[in-house]
């Protein structure tokens, strides 16, 4: 992504999201801006974190504090961030405690004091925190609304960019007269989502600016705020150049399926129920683009790290040996601690850094039962999908489908239609067994193979075998298989037996057993099988079992 660079005549805010996508090119300079939200919504960090991007010996900034928040308390807290700077702190940050005047001064006189402060140490940049603190010693609406008027005059003709910091909510801005001559409104969130809270951040005015509206949410840690711009639909649709050629899935009969393999730069989806293989067909693409040199990232809810390591291990592969080596990173998250919007990002963040062209996502359905907004969710696999079109990433998501039999449905949220490959994988009953089953659905802009192939999975991964031959029924999970459908699926020498038993009209397991070759006892195992899938009956003859073939 191309990052944008601060405008002439524009405040950088030093947090790229805000700066770059939110409100491009920063705030403007000289402007007086509003940071409102409730208390703990993270109001003061912001303003501290903005002072101490640009804070230099030539721009200075002066911080004032007023009733609601003692200068040693302030001190104390913000050395606990990353950003704090102590060459910067009081040299080129100056800090005011306003709060006796503000208590004990005609506002006019505050006025001057603020004034007075700002021509002495030269400064450029002003926040006044909390600003509200002003109006509840002083809550009549017409001194409020002259000494808001008065304020915001002196700070813009000192050349200042101001920031009034107080405990505001979105219904103030219609009745407190600091919001009339604001030329930006920024309020801080923290909302309640389910059991967890999500701190948000929204510009409602910027003047003669354009920003990203709407909620946006951020997070606080050691190194400051952190924002993430909300997920959305692009407005307008540039051209890109779309990679030709097929990647090969590990899967020599699934690339035959495929016509060739997924094309690149597109996106599929794996659909099947649970345990019944997506995770490891994903893991093939995956390590195979790592044997052909590619690196890959894996999205994994389900699995953590060392689980996801533990699983490809059975299958003789060596995860942590990739990621030591830069080929492969893995990602997991708590479906339960996810917000999409943030995700996102990181995901986004990791296949740039990393320059991976083959991502897994596995699984959507974690993410989709987790979701506060299925909109929101809709909105999440758009976002990737489009994004990784554009950079030629190649992308497979699984999702699990709650029907492991019967009748199914790809997908409630339309998330079938937002990919561009489907592949179908199923459990079938067959001989009284459950068995497996995968087609291919779709393959937008190719052909593709028909046929529904049965696989198995083996020591070394999945291995898909010949197409099922049978009249109908096998999506369902119930195939509708003739006799020699149902030979086919047996193992040669199973095969034998029961094309031997076909030849009789019944036979003793010790005749049997000089017509095969087999000894007794493996015959009464493959026998003991081949009754429970109903292709033998047993029946007694001389007070001899007896044996023939049922089909």
């Amino acid at each position: 992504m191309n990052k944008i660079k601060p405008m002439a005549g524009t405040f950088w805010t030093g947090l790229p999201a805000l700066d770059e996508i939110i409100l491009p090119g920063g705030i403007p300079l000289r402007s007086l801006n509003v940071i409102g939200g409730a208390p703990g919504t993270g109001k003061t960090v912001l303003a501290l974190q903005m002072l101490f991007a640009n804070a230099t010996p030539e721009n200075r900034a002066l911080y004032f504090t007023t009733i609601s928040e003692p200068t040693v308390k302030f001190l104390g807290f913000l050395q606990d961030f990353d950003f704090y700077d102590p060459e910067k702190m009081f040299r080129s940050i100056v800090v005011r405690d306003i709060g006796d005047a503000i208590q004990n001064q005609p506002l006019p006189q505050v006025i001057e004091i603020i004034k007075q402060a700002i021509a002495e140490e030269k400064a450029r940049i002003v926040v006044i925190d909390s600003f509200k603190a002003i109006s509840d010693v002083v809550p009549q609406v017409d001194q409020l609304r002259v000494f808001a008027y008065n304020l915001a005059v002196n700070l813009v003709s000192s050349m200042c960019t101001a920031f009034l910091v107080g405990e505001y909510l979105p219904q103030d801005v219609s009745s407190v007269p600091i919001f009339a001559v604001a030329d930006g409104i920024l309020f801080l969130s923290f909302e309640a989502e389910g059991l967890t809270r999500q701190r948000y951040l929204e510009w409602h005015k910027v003047r003669g600016r354009p920003f990203f509206p709407g909620l946006h949410p951020f997070t606080i840690d050691a190194g400051g705020i952190t924002a993430y711009p909300r997920i959305r639909t692009p407005e307008r649709f540039e051209r890109y150049e779309v990679p030709t050629g097929q990647l090969s899935t590990g899967l020599p009969r699934l690339d035959e399926l495929l016509s060739g393999g997924i094309p690149k730069g597109s996106a599929t989806l794996v659909a099947g129920g649970t345990g019944v293989g997506k995770t490891l067909l994903g893991l093939h693409f995956v390590l195979e683009g790592c044997a052909r040199g590619e690196n890959a990232v894996i999205v994994t809810f389900q699995e953590n790290p060392s689980q996801l390591r533990r699983l490809a291990a059975g299958f003789g592969w060596d995860l942590a040996a990739l990621e030591a080596d830069g080929r492969l990173e893995l990602i997991y998250s708590s479906p339960v601690e996810i917000q999409p919007d943030i995700h996102a990002a990181r995901v986004k963040e990791s296949v740039d850094r990393t320059n991976a062209c083959r991502v897994l996502i596995d699984s959507l359905k974690d993410l989709e039962i987790t979701a506060t907004s299925k909109a929101r969710y809709r909105d999440y696999v758009y976002s990737l999908v489009d994004d990784f079109k554009h950079d030629g990433v190649t992308l497979m998501l699984t999702l699990e489908l709650t029907e492991l039999f019967g009748a199914f449905r790809l997908s409630e949220e339309g998330i079938s239609i937002i990919v561009d490959n489907a592949i179908l994988m199923r459990y079938v009953e067959m001989g009284g067994r459950i068995a497996r089953a995968i087609s291919v659905l779709k393959v937008r802009g190719s052909p593709h193979g028909k046929e529904i192939a049965r696989f198995e999975i083996k020591e070394r991964g999945m291995e898909i075998g010949a197409p099922i031959r049978a009249a109908s029924g096998v999506l369902t999970g119930s195939p509708m298989l003739t006799g020699e459908c149902l030979l086919q699926h047996l193992s040669p020498r199973v095969r034998y037996v029961v094309e031997t038993l076909r030849s009789t009209n019944g036979t003793s397991l010790a005749r049997l057993a000089a017509s095969t070759g087999l000894s007794e006892e493996i015959l009464a195992s493959i026998i003991s099988d081949l009754k429970q899938q109903g292709l033998v009956i047993q029946f007694e003859e001389e007070a001899i079992p007896h044996f023939r073939a049922a089909i």
